[in-house]
């Protein structure tokens, strides 16, 4: 009897759907990504020359520049709209970036690991520049520095949209089609 037992659970357990425990899934019942699972682009450190070269080639796409930090709770606050933001754009069009004001060294201690919480698909660098005025000046002499900052530059690389301040995935989407035109 005991090995007939045996012999039905065995055959039950390989009947079973290979999926994760109930608490790992959507309400749709689709396997989600941990944290851990989730892959973001690597932050690579951004200088003013590899700044201004992200600004004036655009290739035909509009960028949408968003610098942010850890630390900034208005910035973290805006991050989930600007994950949403990222996907509703064809990325051959609209390029997504994000530049963080935290330190290089802070890679992979804070930056990473945000990333991977809010499940960031687009690139994000970390500024590296001498110092805090240097990379102000890189992006725009008159902004004052303050978080979150956000500029979208046309396809020719001429700023057409700034906002100091935490914007929403509306606000943003408005000032994107503005400049897509009709599609």
């Amino acid at each position: 009897m005991n090995s007939l037992l045996l012999s039905v659970i065995v055959i039950l357990l390989n009947l079973m759907p290979d999926s994760p425990p109930q608490d790992q899934r959507t309400d749709r019942g689709k396997p989600t990504a941990t944290a851990q699972e989730f892959a973001i682009q690597p932050v690579d450190p951004i200088d003013e020359s590899r700044f201004r070269k992200l600004v004036r080639e655009r290739n035909g796409k509009i960028l949408f520049l968003n610098i942010w930090a850890t630390w900034c709770v208005p910035c973290v606050a805006e991050f989930p709209d600007l994950v949403r933001l990222s996907v509703s754009y064809d990325a051959k069009r609209v390029e997504v970036v994000g530049i963080s004001a935290d330190f290089p060294d802070e890679v992979e201690s804070k930056i990473v690991p945000f990333l991977q919480k809010q499940k960031v698909p687009f690139k994000n660098y970390v500024a590296d520049f001498k110092d805090q005025q240097d990379f102000i000046n890189a992006v725009k002499r008159s902004w004052s520095g303050a978080l979150p900052a956000t500029f979208i530059y046309d396809t020719a690389g001429e700023e057409r949209f700034a906002l100091v301040g935490k914007g929403t995935f509306e606000q943003f989407k408005k000032e994107i089609d503005k400049l897509r035109g009709p599609k």
